[in-house]
């Protein structure tokens, strides 16, 4: 049996979100393979929106409790703790109840071009983001686990809601603020995951950028870890103002970048 539309028809007509079943009854008796391709893809691409529906609704288990009685959660989580240059970046998310923040992972799963699409939509969604860097002087200082809790407070600090409760990846900030502590977190948490994702932006494009003024580091291709190409350069031109000199292989090179 073949339906009354052609295959460019059919395949614009499941492009649409919400086909009606009627439609698909029909298509489903079409005997042309090209029709049963796209109504196997589609029926493919619906399972898995509804996978991910699933999934992020699980995730928002830990943020339910405080949004059924309207009390806002932040999450919290850190990009940058093992690079040898670099500062480490911190991010804290006020997400709202009714967000639709499906594809937010932990933000090591994601590719570029995922991270920011998401971004834009944490962006526009999100009830309050902030974000804070800790620069490779306090790192320095105070050690990178301390330098990390205390960037942390900072971007807390800096949000203009306080919030009620913090969710955070593996952490404990310094802030008089309840919080619960969660090992991979940014997996199990749509607000530490939607945190994820804002401070590895932010990191990537700061790392971006010094990569122009230090560009034998090959910084926007490694993000300051230790790298073939970032240890050959660290040995032949030196550490920059932007190494962290606790660091062992850092520590180690007794020459400064010099340009």
């Amino acid at each position: 049996m073949k339906s009354k539309y052609t295959i460019k028809e059919v395949k614009e007509l499941l492009l649409n979100e919400s086909v009606d079943s009627v439609l698909l009854a029909e298509l489903a008796d079409d005997s042309r393979t090209g029709v049963q391709k796209l109504l196997e893809q589609f029926h493919k691409k619906q399972q898995h929106q509804q996978d991910l529906i699933e999934r992020f609704h699980h995730k928002e288990f830990l943020e339910k409790p405080f949004w059924q009685n309207n009390l806002t959660v932040a999450g919290v989580d850190e990009v940058g703790r093992g690079p040898l240059a670099g500062p480490v970046v911190t991010a804290a998310v006020i997400l709202p109840a009714d967000n639709t923040l499906y594809e937010v992972d932990d933000s090591k799963k994601l590719s570029r071009t995922k991270r920011a699409e998401l971004y834009k939509q944490i962006c526009d969604q999100a009830i309050d983001i902030s974000v804070a860097v800790g620069s490779p002087h306090l790192i320095d200082t105070e050690n990178i686990y301390h330098a990390t809790e205390l960037t942390m407070a900072d971007s807390i600090n800096r949000l203009y809601l306080k919030p009620d409760h913090i969710l955070v990846d593996a952490m404990t900030i310094p802030v008089d603020i309840k919080q619960t502590k969660l090992i991979k977190g940014d997996a199990k948490s749509i607000s530490i995951g939607a945190a994820s994702i804002v401070a590895k932006v932010a990191r990537d494009c700061l790392m971006t950028m010094y990569s122009h003024i230090y560009p034998e580091f090959d910084f926007e291709q490694n993000d300051g870890y230790g790298t073939k190409k970032h240890l050959e350069a660290l040995a032949e031109v030196g550490r920059t103002k932007i190494h962290r000199l606790s660091f062992s292989p850092v520590r180690n090179v007794d020459k400064l970048y010099s340009k």
